[in-house]
């Protein structure tokens, strides 16, 4: 057999050892962490399942929506400002949708203030269009928003309701159809038809301020570019009710369509807003000439002032509607040079448009769609924004032209005045010599004539804005309505349950690790071989047949256990040993206490006396002797201590086992110099006395590692066994077995591996490797010759 040794300084750093992965012990650490790992992953899983069962579900609609942008860099050939702009009015519309302005709307359209709510047995659930009451309420006091009102249902159609004042709790009980009425609130609860008299939930419900509902919406949409190329976008709102977030996204969308179309139509209301205001004037006017003509037509019964008369005022009327136009003309063309400097919509006469100069009315058109568009684009944009900076330079050019001819044309109207206020002096001379009651009835039917006609211009203006108005229809397109989801988003069955798997599997691996890392204890015979440099006999199974509670010889109880066979394995390598020497003395040591070298030694003389040798077990361990409760005897008063100080024989001290041919020596009175005893020659005549008597002796020593009585026993014997108990014993202990061999004391030093787990594949089996019932015997002797060799 061969030996991997280790370099002794190998051993002095523990770290070296956990460099390496050992397979072996990892196997070994796995089997005895199974539970624990397994424990684990059932624990995360079933958070994982007690989150997703506790959770309440929440669900999410969603609609796409296409919008439509104009731009003049399109008719231009500039692509990528095009895409730019695009992507930038798809943020602002996104922006816009998400704003606490427009949700402020929806909050106001939605009518969701008052949420009615059931307790259930660990969650609550909202009772969304279908709860069994409603409330009607006026909030006096500010503080009981957003609060909890609790509801319990009584008989004969009351109710009973609690809420929370001041840090105390109020209740009260009420009908109803009656109105609770206190200095904090009006409240007005009424059943519905779902409501049911056997129904024993309790209810409770809360009244939202406008704050809070926005701040709930905000939270709960998302509003984000679906495909930038097609300019869509995708609207989403995630509740608890499904039925309620698709009623939301259903009410985003409409409400959007329609503010669009409030954009676009903004210009025109205000351009009707000011045509109404013309038309009331110069109805109020035309009331005051009619009733002028009226009294006239009364009190002169005639209206004939003669044909010169008529004629002249003919001529008269011509003139001064010359001169009216030409007035009108200059008054409309002052408001909008007023307008044009304060930079204000230009709301003009479409009439007057058509006889002013081409040039002059293209400007005007111009200019006032420049402003329209300005002020769409500022529904989108901020006023530093490029896209309005661009604007304004085109404004100031257009500007800047449309008061050049502005001023041209005013001086022009200024001339034909002049011209026309000439021809009139001269007619009005030719009439001062009529009545001035005709003079008079002429001017205000003149000007009466001219106020109507303008009132049917105004008239007809208005009517064409107003047909504008009703056609106009936005560009924006709901490509996909608002969904019902038929499943939540979360919280995620599979996933979360998944993941607390995984997280279960991540732990034990790590608590595998950890405990791997952290196990410093001899675990099986490949690891002792790598440890140790001496030669090791063999391994003994754990014996669990029966617990026992102090060390036993169990070789008697079953003869044809694995252990046994262990044991016998261990007696043959030992026989090789030490073959044809004469009487063998073996000492059997270990490094602590309870690392099963009394049980070692009793059972190994067991075996060993039923080949038919003279065996006898002496137990040196004075401090703390265990040998005579191995053989069902109690400590003597004869002993080794008393041997040792001379007050006893050996044959006197030697007691019988009920095994034929074993013998032991109890350890005796505990004396108070153990050490100094086993220095005397005494204790090399009790050996000498003992190889006389005795095929084989067996001297159980004191644990080397904690005091020095076994060292100085085992320089006296021929054999010296090291016991090493797996699982038990750490791997630092091996340092002491090495030292031992490394002085050079003990050239027969062996090592035995105790009490190992004796699950079939691991480590060597019973026999470390060639046990009775695995090998044959030409094999066995095989081993046994390759053991001698390394002696």
């Amino acid at each position: 057999m061969e030996n991997n040794h280790l370099p002794l300084n190998s051993i002095d750093n523990e770290a070296d050892f956990l460099e390496s992965f050992d397979l072996e012990r990892f196997w070994y650490v796995l089997k005895r962490s199974k539970f624990w790992m397994i424990a684990f992953i059932i624990l995360t899983t079933s958070l994982g399942y007690v989150y997703v069962r506790y959770t309440k579900p929440v669900y999410s609609s969603q609609s796409v929506i296409k919008l439509d942008f104009q731009s003049e860099a399109n008719v231009l050939g500039l692509v990528d400002l095009v895409n730019t702009q695009d992507r930038n009015e798809i943020s602002g519309e996104i922006e816009l949708i998400k704003s606490q302005l427009f949700l402020s709307r929806v909050a106001e359209a939605a009518k969701m203030d008052v949420s009615y709510h059931v307790y259930g047995r660990y969650l609550t659930d909202e009772r969304y269009r279908n709860s069994p009451f409603i409330v009607s309420y006026k909030i006096k006091n500010t503080d009981f928003y957003n609060r909890p009102f609790d509801i319990e249902f009584g008989a004969e159609d009351s109710f009973k309701i609690t809420y929370g004042i001041n840090g105390q709790s109020k209740t009260s009980n009420h009908a109803f159809g009656e109105e609770i009425k206190t200095d904090d609130f009006n409240l007005l609860i009424e059943q519905t038809e779902n409501f049911s008299s056997t129904d024993d939930n309790k209810y409770f419900f809360i009244i939202s301020s406008g704050d809070a509902l926005v701040k709930r919406l905000q939270s709960n949409l998302q509003v984000q570019p679906e495909n930038f190329n097609a300019k869509t976008i995708r609207v989403s709102y995630s509740d608890h009710n499904k039925y309620k977030a698709r009623d939301l996204v259903d009410l985003i969308d409409s409400l959007y369509l329609n503010y669009t179309r409030e954009v676009k139509n903004a210009a025109i209301e205000q351009k009707i807003s000011f045509l109404d205001k013309q038309i009331d004037a110069t109805e109020q006017k035309l009331s005051e000439y009619e009733d002028y003509f009226e009294e006239f037509t009364i009190e002169n019964r005639t209206t004939d002032l003669g044909k010169d008369l008529n004629r002249t005022i003919e001529q008269l009327s011509v003139l001064d509607s010359q001169r009216y136009g030409l007035r009108k003309k200059m008054s409309d063309l002052n408001l909008i040079q007023k307008q044009v400097k304060n930079k204000d919509a230009i709301a003009v006469n479409p009439l007057l448009l058509e006889q002013l100069p081409s040039s002059l009315a293209k400007s005007i058109i111009d200019y006032s769609d420049l402003q329209q568009e300005r002020e769409l684009k500022l529904a989108s944009y901020n006023e530093t924004s490029y896209v309005i900076e661009q604007l304004d330079v085109k404004l100031e050019k257009t500007e800047s032209l449309l008061s050049e001819l502005l001023i041209s044309y005013d001086n022009s109207l200024e001339d034909q005045l002049k011209q026309v206020d000439r021809r009139r002096n001269i007619l009005e001379g030719n009439l001062s010599q009529m009545p001035a009651m005709g003079t008079e009835y002429g001017k205000n039917r003149r000007v009466y004539d001219i106020q109507e006609e303008f009132m049917l211009q105004l008239q007809t203006s208005k009517m064409e804005l107003e047909i504008t108005r009703a056609g106009t229809v936005t560009k924006n397109v709901i490509l996909s309505p608002a969904s019902l989801p038929n499943a939540p988003i979360k919280p995620q069955k599979v996933l979360i349950i998944g993941a607390g798997f995984m997280v279960g599997v991540v732990l034990s691996i790590v608590f595998l690790l950890i405990r791997y890392l952290a196990h410093n204890k001899v675990a099986g015979v490949r690891e002792l071989e790598r440890l140790v440099n001496v030669p090791i006999l063999g391994a003994i199974p754990h014996y669990n047949k029966e617990t026992l509670n102090q060390t036993s010889l169990v070789v008697k109880k079953d003869s044809k256990s694995s252990l046994s066979e262990a044991l016998r394995t261990i007696r043959t390598n030992m026989d090789f040993i030490h073959q044809g020497e004469g009487t063998k003395s073996i000492s059997v040591t270990s490094t602590i206490s309870g690392e099963g070298k009394t049980f070692v030694a009793s059972n190994l003389g067991a075996i060993m006396a039923m080949t038919g040798q003279k065996v006898c077990v002496v137990d040196i361990d004075m401090r703390k002797p265990k040998v005579h409760l191995a053989f069902g005897g109690e400590s003597s008063r004869h002993g080794v201590s008393t041997i040792l100080s001379g007050k006893s024989k050996i044959k006197e001290s030697i007691q019988e086992t009920p095994i034929e041919g074993l013998s032991f020596i109890s350890a005796g009175p505990t004396p108070p110099n153990p050490s100094e005893l086993l220095l005397q020659s005494e204790f090399e005549e009790m050996l000498k006395g003992l190889d006389k008597m005795f095929d084989v002796v067996i001297l159980d020593t004191p644990p080397v590692g904690l005091v020095t009585d076994g060292r100085l026993v085992m320089k006296y014997c021929d054999i010296q066994l090291y016991i090493v108990r797996a699982d038990y014993s750490k791997r630092s202990f091996i340092k002491v077995l090495n030292d031992l061999k490394s002085t050079g004391q003990f050239s027969r030093m062996t090592t035995i591996l105790n009490s190992i787990d004796s699950t079939p594949g691991y480590g060597y089996g019973y026999g470390y490797g060639y046990g009775y019932y695995t090998e044959d015997e030409s094999k066995r002797k095989k081993v046994a010759s390759s053991l001698k060799n390394l002696f």
